[in-house]
């Protein structure tokens, strides 16, 4: 029997916070999460594979190193998440807000950013653009 979105995150919350052996990394590939409420959850380390994240609330989010790879973002509230080290490679993150968003170090290969709402420097830093 597959696993809740709650239980799938009280696992993480164990994995990140427990012991050796406590809990488990939450795994959402490919889960449809459009329009859930995820602010301010610890999802750092989070397998996000494919998975449909339209219009969700990831606001103040922590998503340091997850795999939001080929992730649906469109629409997402992603302010002041922490996306620090995240792969969005393929990400569709048209539409999104990352208003004081937290990008550095992220891979953003092929992400598509059409009408997001960033901040350039913040945009700037995380493609180790350098000023001329």
């Amino acid at each position: 029997m597959a696993k809740t979105l709650a239980e799938i995150l009280y696992d993480h919350a164990a994995w990140i916070h427990g012991g050796e052996g406590a809990g488990q990394r939450a795994v959402l590939s490919g889960r449809d999460l459009s329009n859930e409420d995820l602010n301010g959850l610890d999802l750092r380390d989070a397998d996000f594979y494919g998975a449909l994240l339209i219009g969700a609330d990831l606001s103040h989010a922590d998503l340091r190193r997850a795999n939001m790879v080929g992730a649906i973002l469109v629409n997402a509230n992603l302010t002041r998440a922490q996306l620090a080290e995240a792969d969005l490679t393929d990400a569709d993150l048209r539409g999104a807000n990352l208003t004081g968003a937290d990008l550095t170090g992220a891979d953003l290969w092929r992400c598509n950013v059409k009408g997001c709402t960033i901040e350039p420097e913040v945009l700037h830093r995380a493609l180790s653009c350098v000023k001329p």
